[in-house]
């Protein structure tokens, strides 16, 4: 088990985060909406061929990536004047804010169905009836219920990469006594990762896991399903369920993610779409500088356009 960081390094730009009402092009086909067996969850005996996540943020102070720079005089100037140029030079090379919208895409008609804040519990010591509940970062579409039929809810989101983080709220305080486990499975059900983990804290936190790259890579075009589970019973354990896509990258984009600081990867990724990915880079941007207060309010931006305003303010710790 990796032992959670929190890294702090010097402060760098802040993002303004602009919420943005958006229809994109991104087609995502419906998928199946029938229920996947899912005994594995409600059982403590695992195969010895399961993984256990070992993640770690790679931490890396960033640069500004856009400095201000100073014209040239028409003149030759004097050797005071060049010292005050570059007095005024230092002063503006500051970091610069930097607007990023979120531009959520279609979600399929038919939806895909899940659960993005656990159901209430019957309580207990290591699991407690609490607001808000365990929840998913990740976007929450109603889904439209036919006549005598439940409603429910899309939770979805796009990847472009290989092997993804995904993030979630645990209200309650991380113990050895309670093991968290999330479980991957393809359209068809197989079993892709499976891993069940513990952590210390005294307090409400958002965790990331990310897919460890020892799984085999998320096939472009396809859809997985997540699950993740605070195992406080044997049965009836608080879950929330989802899915992730990934989504190919044309020529253009990936010439600029390619090219980009994490900065302006987390803005190509929110005007792209991509939730999981922009997500992510806001975090590890977080992380790094933990006391940015203007990446503070684009994180809580974020997850206010999405309505998750009630765990917006939650430390993050990651594995």
């Amino acid at each position: 088990m990796s032992n959670i960081k929190l890294p702090l390094a010097p402060p760098i730009l802040g993002i303004t985060l602009a919420i943005v009402s958006f229809s994109s092009s991104i087609a995502l086909p419906g998928i199946s909406t029938a229920n996947p067996s899912n005994s594995r969850l409600d059982s403590d005996q695992r195969s010895p061929k399961a993984e256990v996540a070992q993640n770690h943020l790679a931490v890396r102070p960033m640069m500004a990536s856009n400095p201000l720079t100073v014209g040239h005089a028409t003149r030759t100037p004097s050797r005071k004047a060049h010292l005050d140029q570059e007095r005024i030079t230092s002063r503006t090379l500051q970091p610069l804010a930097i607007s990023l919208a979120w531009m959520p895409p279609n979600v399929p008609e038919r939806g895909v169905p899940g659960k993005r804040k656990a159901a209430a519990t019957r309580g207990g010591p290591r699991c407690p009836k609490v607001e808000p509940p365990l929840t998913a970062l990740v976007p929450a579409t109603p889904s439209m219920a036919s006549e005598g039929q439940m409603r429910t809810e899309s939770v979805f989101g796009l990847t472009v990469v290989s092997h993804p983080t995904f993030w979630f709220y645990v209200p309650y305080a991380l113990t050895p006594d309670l093991p968290l486990e999330f479980v991957l499975q393809d359209e068809n059900h197989n079993e892709i990762y499976w891993t069940k983990f513990v952590a210390s804290s005294s307090s409400p936190s958002v965790v990331g896991i990310e897919l460890p790259s020892t799984v085999a890579s998320l096939e472009v075009g396809k859809q997985y399903r997540w699950y993740f589970v605070a195992k406080c019973e044997r049965l009836g354990s608080p879950v929330v369920t989802g899915w992730v896509k990934r989504m190919s990258l044309n020529p253009s984009l990936k010439n600029q993610l390619d090219q980009a600081t994490l900065e302006q990867k987390a803005i190509i990724y929110a005007r792209s779409g991509i939730w999981y990915d922009t997500l992510n880079a806001l975090a590890k941007l977080r992380q790094q500088n933990s006391n940015n207060d203007l990446l503070m309010k684009d994180w809580v931006k974020l997850l206010q356009s999405v309505d998750l305003d009630a765990i917006a303010l939650a430390p993050l710790l990651e594995f």
